[in-house]
């Protein structure tokens, strides 16, 4: 058998957990199935250990094999985190950098952000998922993830709150002029409402005012999971929404949007990043969450 370095078992042993099989591994690492099975049967006779139990139909993994996966996320993420400190300098950033950001949030705000760090960081590769779904930061390899909630439930993650937006509830001066404008909460259910919805969450909004909460059960015209799907509908004079701040602060500034209710408020939907815990923050990674700090202020 040839030898394979332990770098590269650990690498190996890692994609064939997240890919199910020795053939997703290889084409992920770009290796021949044959490697990829040599270098599990080495790290199995190093450990003296199973790994995983092979069959023709699947495979299984085995509860070493479980504590080695974790160990060789741990181990990977140090090396990588080594090479990046060695590699870097102050006077040139530069590598790549692996991120997760909620998808409106990316297209109505970070993409212009993201245009001026890549001027200032010329060296900087970035590497964007955008997705409303909260993505494993760790499994992922992700260096950053940037999520938008109301709260994050606890985490082993690091995780920072970057910047609270409001809700607003808006409509297009011409609806107003058409169907009234409303002066509770309680009026909305007479009016078309462009609602932002999760399966199995429940139809209505929530305001607040001396600290009284009042919630309306709504009857959408229109449902999303997407809250940017609504803006041209609101522009179209179809309807009213209750839209985050970043979506419509053009609109709302030119006059094609009106907001309504301003004496109520709704809980706020807050951004924060979340990192995997390590001692050692590349240089680029630092920079980014730097200057997306600096630009939400």
């Amino acid at each position: 058998m040839s030898k394979i370095n332990q770098l590269e078992s650990l690498k190996v042993l890692k994609a064939v957990v997240e890919g199910g099989s020795f053939t997703a591994a290889a084409k992920r690492l770009n290796l021949t199935v044959a490697r990829v099975s040599k270098s599990v049967e080495r790290l199995e006779a190093e450990l003296n250990a199973k790994l995983f139990i092979r069959s023709t139909r699947h495979m299984q993994l085995t509860d070493s094999g479980e504590r080695t996966y974790h160990h060789a996320i741990k181990l990977l993420e140090q090396w990588r985190g080594l090479t990046d400190e060695l590699t870097e300098t102050l006077s040139e950033p530069k590598g790549n950098i692996r991120i997760s950001i909620p998808m409106s949030w990316g297209l109505c705000v970070f993409s212009k952000l993201l245009a001026r760090f890549m001027l200032e960081y010329p060296k900087i590769t970035i590497d964007v998922n955008m997705s409303d779904q909260y993505v494993n930061v760790i499994e992922g390899e992700y260096d950053l993830a940037l999520r938008l909630a109301r709260q994050l439930e606890d985490s082993s993650l690091l995780c920072k709150k970057l910047k609270a937006y409001q809700f607003i509830t808006c409509a297009s001066p011409d609806y107003l002029a058409k169907y009234g404008t409303p002066s509770t909460p309680e009026e909305l259910k007479n009016h078309a409402g462009l609602l932002y919805s999760q399966q199995g969450s429940k139809l209505k909004w929530q305001f607040i005012k001396d600290n009284k909460r009042t919630d309306v059960y709504i009857n959408p015209d229109l449902q999303s999971n997407n809250s940017a799907l609504f803006k041209e509908t609101l522009l179209a004079g179809r309807g009213i929404g209750l839209i985050p701040e970043f979506i419509i602060k053009e609109e709302l500034l030119s006059g094609k949007l009106q907001p309504i209710l301003s004496q109520y408020t709704n809980p706020s939907l807050n951004l924060y990043s979340l990192r995997a815990p390590s001692n050692m923050l590349p240089m680029r990674v630092r920079l980014l969450i730097e200057f997306i700090e600096k630009q939400l202020q």
